[in-house]
């Protein structure tokens, strides 16, 4: 399974900051480490990007783009895995944007996140929406 590095991680943050948007490297390279480590744990591209997507949100290891940066880790990780990202994670996806809020904020929604793309990718309906 193809996984995002920390490199690609950095990157992606870069590109997803506006020009009035402060940028310097990680505020902590060991937080973002670990949260894409977390998503190593799974062989499946679904649980993975849900599980990265939250722990990156969650981490805060960037000063601006964390929410932005961790969709778009999960939507590279479905994609790179045989998974049209773009079906899973939807453009102006507000029920998602708002667990990663809620992960950015220290709530615990990492199963929420999975449940949440997992169903979409089976096409059953979203639970506690």
């Amino acid at each position: 399974m193809r996984r995002p590095s920390i490199d690609l991680a950095v990157a992606i943050n870069r590109f997803v900051r506006a020009d009035d948007e402060w940028f310097d490297e990680p505020d902590d390279i060991d937080r973002l480490r670990h949260a894409l480590a977390a998503a190593e744990n799974f062989d499946d591209p679904v649980r993975s990007a849900g599980v990265l997507a939250f722990r990156v949100a969650r981490a805060q290891a960037f000063g601006e783009g964390n929410k932005r940066t961790a969709l778009l880790l999960a939507k590279w990780t479905l994609d790179r895995n045989g998974i049209d990202g773009a079906s899973v994670i939807r453009p102006d996806d507000f029920v998602l944007a708002d667990l990663l809020v809620k992960a950015a904020s220290g709530i615990n929604v990492e199963d929420e996140v999975v449940d949440l793309l997992t169903r979409r990718l089976e096409g059953l309906p979203e639970s506690g929406q």
